[in-house]
């Protein structure tokens, strides 16, 4: 089956089983007599309904922020920067940093670092957030004097540094893993011992013979690493009060009307589309190390 083929059937798809994701919370209702979840397949399904007859009206691109009407191509645009912008900022940048400490680690001998790593690669995403959080709240309490902002207070007034190092310092610590992980095996091959054998020196056999061999299991990689990068978005902008795609749809999702399916698959949609893009950087990324390394 031809690429293209395979391109025509997976992008309905995806448009499917949004639509279809997006309609359990107007599936589930509460019983009004025991308060049990309900599932009412009519009410999902005619929201699918109302939905695709309202692309053409505009009616679908209509939502509600408290009891005010909003256009959501006029909101989205300042929401898809700043997702953008942090997200394509962590994803290259910790790349990059991964890479290069994962074969630092692969190569050092020092084995405390290695357990630093191992102990903070088991936090979670919200709990190296919050530790960022706290440890600037200490220093300003200990010295008076505050690094950088907690959180965005206001869009005229946003947090920069911090959510900044939380989207390179979370992505990078598993690039670092999976590189070292694989660089370490990679320098045990017979033709590492050959290239030793010849002379060659160290970081010569490292980045010309070995870490090429290494980029392709990043290249594989690349969804993992994505999904860590959009894993916990929502709980990445909610704790840093950043107005981007998600927390502009979860925090609209339930108006005063009730569920906004039409919010939901149109938030859906753009994070999909934050994800292509930032998919097909990466690649580039991991394409220009290749031309760079391999020979």
């Amino acid at each position: 089956m031809s690429k293209t083929i395979q391109l025509s059937l997976v992008i309905p798809g995806i448009l499917l089983f949004v639509l279809l994701f997006a309609m359990f919370p107007a599936v589930l209702v509460p019983d009004s007599l025991d308060s049990s979840l309900q599932f009412h397949w009519a009410k999902g399904f005619s929201s699918i309904h109302s939905y695709i007859n309202g692309l053409w009206s505009g009616y679908s691109f209509q939502y509600f922020s408290g009891k005010t009407e909003l256009s959501f191509w006029e909101q989205i645009g300042s929401s898809f920067f700043v997702t953008f912008t942090y997200m394509i900022i962590g994803a290259v940048v910790g790349m990059t940093l991964g890479i290069i400490l994962g074969v630092y680690f692969a190569v050092s001998r020092a084995v405390w670092l290695k357990r630093i790593l191992e102990l903070t690669s088991v936090f979670p995403d919200f709990v190296i957030v919050l530790l960022l959080q706290f440890l600037i709240v200490f220093i300003a309490s200990e010295t008076g004097i505050v690094i950088f902002q907690v959180a965005s207070f206001s869009t005229d007034d946003p947090a920069v540094a911090l959510p900044l190092i939380s989207t390179i310092i979370i992505p990078a610590i598993y690039m670092i893993r999976n590189v070292a992980l694989h660089m370490s095996h990679t320098l045990t091959e017979d033709y590492i011992n050959f290239a030793k054998a010849r002379g060659l020196g160290k970081t010569y056999i490292v980045f010309y013979h070995a870490l090429p061999n290494v980029l392709p299991f990043v290249k594989a990689d690349l969804h993992k690493f994505m999904g860590i990068l959009f894993g916990n978005l929502f709980i990445f902008e909610y704790l840093y009060n950043l107005n981007g795609v998600t927390l502009l749809v979860f925090s609209n999702a339930f108006a005063y009307e009730g569920y906004q399916y039409s919010l939901v698959v149109n938030g859906i949609l753009t994070l999909l589309l934050l994800y292509a893009i930032i998919y097909a950087l990466l690649k580039i990324v991991v394409f220009g190390w290749e031309k760079v390394f391999v020979r």
